[in-house]
């Protein structure tokens, strides 16, 4: 990846996303190759070193039984509160500030008194605050609703502008947010090219994504589907399942008009 350009990891559940997101920031270490930043092996770099230059917001983030702040000021301990605030619009986490004691109101253990979207989106802000130069999103967004995450896409951007982005995605609205799309399959990077261009060119991807009504991204929607062989598999089944249906009823309709007679 150059400098300040982001990536979307896309794949099916198993595929190895949150693997290499973890990676990335030595939760796990590699076994075989390498992971470099400007060269240098992340396992050469202290563990501090580490944290310092990537941040990463997993889909379920770890909080501690501690004030908002402290969380907060996990990996920035200085941050000033004016960075607080910052880091707090950008992951449209203004609720903090309705808690019974606002950014001093203890959260509980793993944010036990927050739900699910709230935790992501308090997890996002305390990586924004850390101001990394890599960014590791690990499908962060999952648990918000529509119009809060798109609220916090639309800041993402400016954000992501600033740095090296990595972000896990199974929306695309999500994908949007990268330059370039990785696709994985079974632990491996099977394609690398931008949304329009695997949309366009592989079948697995456009599967991946074909739910979400923002495919459109000003792409051909039309698919040749006949030269596709999963198509033509899925085709033939429903074939040979209507067949099978048309020759039960037949059967049953022989056998009423037996018994009838």
């Amino acid at each position: 990846m150059e400098p300040g350009e982001t990536l979307a990891l896309v794949g099916s559940t198993g595929s190895g996303k949150s693997v290499l997101a973890s990676l990335l920031s030595r939760l796990y270490d590699v076994t075989e190759g390498s992971i470099r930043i400007d060269g240098t092996d992340i396992r050469e770099l202290s563990l501090p070193a580490l944290r310092e230059t990537v941040a990463t917001a997993f889909e379920d983030p770890t909080l501690f039984s501690m004030s908002v702040t402290e969380n907060l000021r996990l990996g920035a301990p200085d941050a000033t509160n004016e960075q607080m605030a910052q880091a707090v619009e950008v992951a449209a986490a203004q609720f903090v500030y309705d808690l019974p004691f606002g950014l001093d109101t203890r959260i509980g253990e793993q944010g036990m008194s927050l739900s699910g979207g709230q935790r992501q989106r308090l997890s996002l802000a305390r990586a924004i605050l850390a101001a990394p130069r890599i960014l590791v999103l690990d499908d962060t967004l999952s648990a918000l609703d529509v119009h809060t995450e798109a609220v916090v896409e639309e800041a993402l951007r400016r954000v992501l502008h600033a740095v090296t982005g990595i972000v896990v995605a199974h929306r695309a609205s999500t994908v949007l947010l990268a330059d370039r799309v990785a696709l994985l399959d079974g632990g491996t990077i099977t394609h690398v090219g931008t949304h329009a261009e695997l949309l366009a060119t592989v079948p697995q991807y456009r599967y991946l994504l074909a739910a979400d009504d923002e495919l459109d991204d000003g792409c051909e929607r039309a698919c040749d589907w006949q030269e596709d062989e999963d198509r033509s598999r899925l085709d033939q089944a429903y074939e040979e399942q209507e067949a099978l249906e048309r020759e039960r009823d037949r059967r049953r309709y022989v056998t009423s008009e037996a018994e009838g007679r």
